[in-house]
């Protein structure tokens, strides 16, 4: 049993990860700074300030997720460079 890994898919997915990033920190400026909500102004600012922390902290963890699979993509590719050129050799010695 085999195992094929395209490290151009994983690329390829690693850059819809990096670009839902992007759009969230796009977004993030949108979240309103002040609101005028009554006697519920301090209920919401404290529900928008754990949404802007909590969406921060998913942009941080696409923008990981990407890097990682970048480097991932990376490795497999050196990988099946390593094995193509052993094959080569196994081959050539026979």
């Amino acid at each position: 049993m085999s195992i094929v890994v395209d490290h151009e898919e994983i690329r390829l997915q690693a850059g819809y990860v990096r670009d839902a990033a992007t759009r969230v920190d796009e977004i993030a400026p949108s979240i309103p700074g002040a609101v005028d909500g009554g006697v519920g102004t301090a209920a919401i600012l404290g529900i928008l300030s754990n949404f802007v922390a909590s969406t921060g902290e998913l942009v941080s963890g696409l923008a990981g997720l990407n890097v990682t699979l970048n480097e991932c993509a990376t490795r497999y590719a050196e990988q099946d460079i390593v094995a193509a050129d052993e094959i080569n050799v196994a081959a050539w010695a026979e």
